[in-house]
């Protein structure tokens, strides 16, 4: 139930317009989806997901879904070729607008709607680094851009403050989805309801703020940095961004463009937009802004790695039809990039391109981010019939005649695990942690 201190915060807000978000918040919440372009494209996911494709209007690549769809029924949803984010969520990275090639920081990223996103304009070209603070969550994120398929990546586990003295002036695009009290969440978590008071929005605005004068650091003179939040009041969202700005002369808004529906017009800031609970979405704020100048291009060091074995060069050939351009060793565990592998310190990494495997005794035993990554086409495939796919999904060993060696098991084509085979049985390697019944 909604706390009247929130609703007298609402009505000073909206106004006339409250009786529309009283009746938006009685409306089931929405779910939305995103093609995974990493991996595959609209045309063949259309095939597979039968079902009214309705646009979601905040973001180009992204679709609303059906109440009733059960994803751990479908092929494609364990096949990593779609990612579900909440709608309005979407609008931030659409107006972030990060182009191929460039670097971009996700500063707070867990659980990796964002950072997904992100990677898929990208296109594998560039530079991305996502920072989670908790630890626990920094695994989430890490294992849902690893099944997303995204390859050149940097995932750390730091406070805000040492990915500013890590990457000085670094990024051309910097995301800052902050932290917040998650008022655009209340149809989706009635708990954040009880949750909700004056007190922790205040100490959320607290925290943005010294969260943006962080990401502020990070970013080259000349790029682009975008506010966003998932909750609707002026203390954590317009407040925040003018404390931010009377910081920082050298930031300006560059101002969203009014095309957007459900959205409410902000009375103390031009060009940001506010997007209101309705059948589209939960609600967001996101606010783009310019760093004034040109900036260099800032180099970081270089990680030093331990020597990699030849059973691992030997086992890439086998595999990929082009290999990584780096390779990166640290305690047995071989990473690949195309990029080379940066040092990050202070931060403390939690993976830096594709975890390829392990060195264990005389033999290399490939890691399953090998297999999911989209960033090279492997030589040996398997396609699972969707009957294989039941079973491989449940951990059961396959009886299929194929030549030893290991294989890249796929969905109608599409790469998302590994098996390996004795030359009559398809050894399942598929994660425990993903496996279902």
């Amino acid at each position: 139930m909604l706390k009247n201190e929130f609703l007298a915060q609402m009505r000073d807000l909206l106004g006339d317009r409250m009786d529309e978000y009283l009746k938006a918040m009685e409306m089931k919440p929405v779910r939305g989806f995103r093609v995974n372009t990493l991996k595959t494209n609209e045309s063949f996911l259309r095939k597979e997901l039968d079902f009214e494709w309705v646009r979601n209007p905040y973001a180009s690549n992204s679709w609303i879904l059906p109440d009733d769809v059960k994803l751990y029924e479908l092929p494609a949803y364990t096949a990593g070729l779609f990612y579900v984010q909440e709608t309005s969520a979407s609008a931030a990275v659409e107006i972030l607008d990060p182009k191929p090639g460039s670097r971009v920081l996700d500063l707070c990223a867990a659980p990796g709607s964002k950072s997904t996103q992100i990677a898929e304009r990208m296109g594998q070209d560039g530079f991305l680094v996502c920072n989670e603070y908790e630890s626990s969550r920094a695994m989430i994120l890490a294992e849902n851009l690893e099944k997303h398929g995204a390859a050149n990546t940097c995932i750390i586990n730091c406070d805000t403050r040492d990915a500013a003295s890590a990457f000085p002036e670094y990024f051309d695009y910097v995301l800052c989805d902050a932290p917040c009290s998650g008022e655009g969440m209340f149809r989706k978590n009635p708990e954040a309801c009880d949750e909700w008071s004056p007190e922790n929005v205040n100490a959320c605005a607290r925290r943005q703020l010294m969260i943006l004068n962080n990401a502020y650091e990070t970013l080259k003179p000349g790029g682009i940095l975008v506010y966003s939040t998932c909750t609707l009041n002026e203390i954590e969202n317009e407040n925040t961004v003018i404390d931010f700005l009377s910081a920082h002369s050298d930031m300006k808004i560059d101002p969203i463009p009014d095309v957007y529906p459900h959205t409410l017009k902000s009375r103390k800031l031009d060009g940001v937009l506010r997007i209101l609970p309705s059948e589209y979405g939960e609600g967001h704020f996101v606010c783009r802004m310019k760093k004034d100048g040109e900036g260099s291009i800032q180099e970081l060091k270089q990680m030093k790695s331990e020597k990699i074995d030849s059973t691992v060069m030997q086992f890439l050939k086998e595999q990929l039809d082009q290999p990584y351009r780096y390779l990166y060793s640290r305690n047995g565990r071989i990473y690949g990039s195309d990029l080379p592998f940066a040092a990050v310190n202070p931060c403390r990494l939690v993976r830096f391109g594709v975890l390829l495997g392990e060195v264990k005794g005389s033999r290399f035993e490939p890691d399953h981010g090998f297999y999911a990554s989209a960033a090279h086409s492997f030589r040996k495939v398997y396609d699972l019939s969707n009957e294989q796919l039941v079973q491989y999904i449940h951990g059961e060993t396959l009886t299929i005649p194929l030549d030893k060696g290991w294989y890249g098991v796929a969905y109608k084509g599409h790469v998302f695990a590994g098996g390996r085979s004795d030359g009559r049985m398809l050894k399942n390697k598929y994660p425990k942690r993903l496996r279902r019944r």
